[in-house]
């Protein structure tokens, strides 16, 4: 690897690290931190399903912007600012609509984050080499370090949550400085680009009802882990080490990506990882210790890792380059914006309605499986098998 090759990578590298850092905070503690405002489940619910709105209708319209002007690095740097900006408010509010307004304002920003990191990241593999996989572990090796460390060292989640998180928000602001776009703006796409994708390629539909269903069924791990957890009578940092447990597992599997797309197609991945996110959940329904509740963790080498790059693969091989922006904002719009919109929301009240956590991961169990049996319709790509990285191989 050159010296340039190093360097380009190191601000992506860093980028991943410290927004993953960000959400190792966010995820698993701040649905805790609104619980302690003694804020129902439901209204929690609520609360967390304003980020799957905004990923709804933002990531498209941000990634029609970046795939316009083709400053990708100049539209990411942007959304930071403007998500730290908008997180501040937090450390004061305590009332559920202002929360609502607050949380709101943020997720409008927040929310197209990852699908333009995404996309930058993909460009530079298509022209330096490498793999897209490698450079995603850091973001898991970021959210390890967080999660972990916060959930060490707490005793009780309080408003330290949204400090530490607004923290790194604005150093990774600080940091989106040193990223740089990497390729020219492309023909001037269609505003409705995305959906103009949807409507041409079946297999595309197939993989946003399969990844919609799969991030439904997660919401009730994502969303709910800590109100379950200490629901139990298991402390804080039970949270923490059930979630680092389950990024070190996602790590090992970024890194044995590369080599498990030599033998098997992205569809039949996400199949494995539906069905063993499945068995996971159903894990889930039934424990009420520590020990094998962290130790379930280990299935998030699947439940995310495996997933998330194998449906970004899936989605490179389909879309043309000048429109990637667009293609990963509108699977982020589908599954984390519809998918988190309806699970956060209704993983929210059947907490409540259900008497607890166990049912509700049984009834995520169940979701995996019927998307295990979507993605499976997808046909596979009709074209010679790319090299072992995840997205399309270099230009010559």
């Amino acid at each position: 690897m050159t010296a340039p090759q190093v360097a380009g990578r190191v601000p992506l590298a860093g980028f991943y690290l410290l927004y993953f850092a960000t959400v190792g905070i966010t995820q698993p503690f701040l649905p805790a931190y609104l619980r302690s405002l003694e804020l129902s489940t439901t209204e929690v619910g609520l609360l967390l399903a304003l980020f799957p709105l905004a990923s709804l209708l933002a990531p498209p319209l941000w990634g029609h912007l970046a795939d316009r002007t083709g400053r990708l690095s100049g539209v990411l740097t942007a959304l930071v600012a403007c998500a730290a900006l908008c997180f501040a408010p937090l450390l004061r509010v305590d009332g559920f609509l202002a929360l609502a307004v607050t949380l709101g304002a943020y997720a409008c920003f927040a929310s197209s984050i990852i699908p333009m990191l995404d996309s930058l990241a993909l460009n530079h593999v298509a022209q330096k080499g490498g793999s897209f996989a490698y450079l995603r572990l850091f973001g898991s090796l970021g959210f390890i370090l967080s999660t972990t460390t916060f959930g060490l060292l707490v005793r009780q989640v309080d408003r330290s949550t949204v400090l530490v998180a607004l923290t790194l928000l604005v150093m990774l602001a600080a940091w989106g400085v040193t990223l740089r776009s990497r390729t020219p703006p492309g023909p001037p796409p269609h505003p409705l680009a995305g959906l103009q994708l949807l409507r041409d390629n079946k297999d595309l539909r197939w993989l946003m009802a399969a990844t919609c269903l799969h991030w439904m069924a997660c919401t009730p791990y994502n969303g709910m882990l800590a109100i379950h957890v200490l629901a139990l009578g298991l402390p804080p940092s039970v949270v923490g080490l059930a979630a680092g447990v389950g990024v070190v597992a996602e790590v090992a599997a970024l890194l044995l990506y590369p080599r498990l797309a030599e033998r098997i197609a992205p569809r039949h991945l996400l199949c494995l990882a539906f069905a063993l996110s499945g068995l996971r959940w159903g894990g889930m329904a039934l424990v009420t210790s520590p020990i094998p509740l962290v130790a379930l963790s280990l299935l998030h080498s699947m439940t995310f890792g495996v997933f998330y790059v194998a449906s970004v693969a899936f989605v490179a091989r389909r879309v043309p380059q000048h429109l990637r922006a667009s293609g990963q904002g509108l699977f982020t719009a589908i599954t984390f914006g519809f998918g988190g919109l309806v699970g956060f929301a209704a993983s929210g009240a059947a907490y409540a309605l259900l008497g607890g956590g166990h049912a509700l991961f049984a009834v995520a169990g169940g979701l995996e499986l019927v998307a295990a049996l979507f993605v499976l319709q997808a046909s596979p790509v009709p074209t010679p098998q790319p090299p072992p990285v995840p997205i399309p191989p270099p230009a010559p």
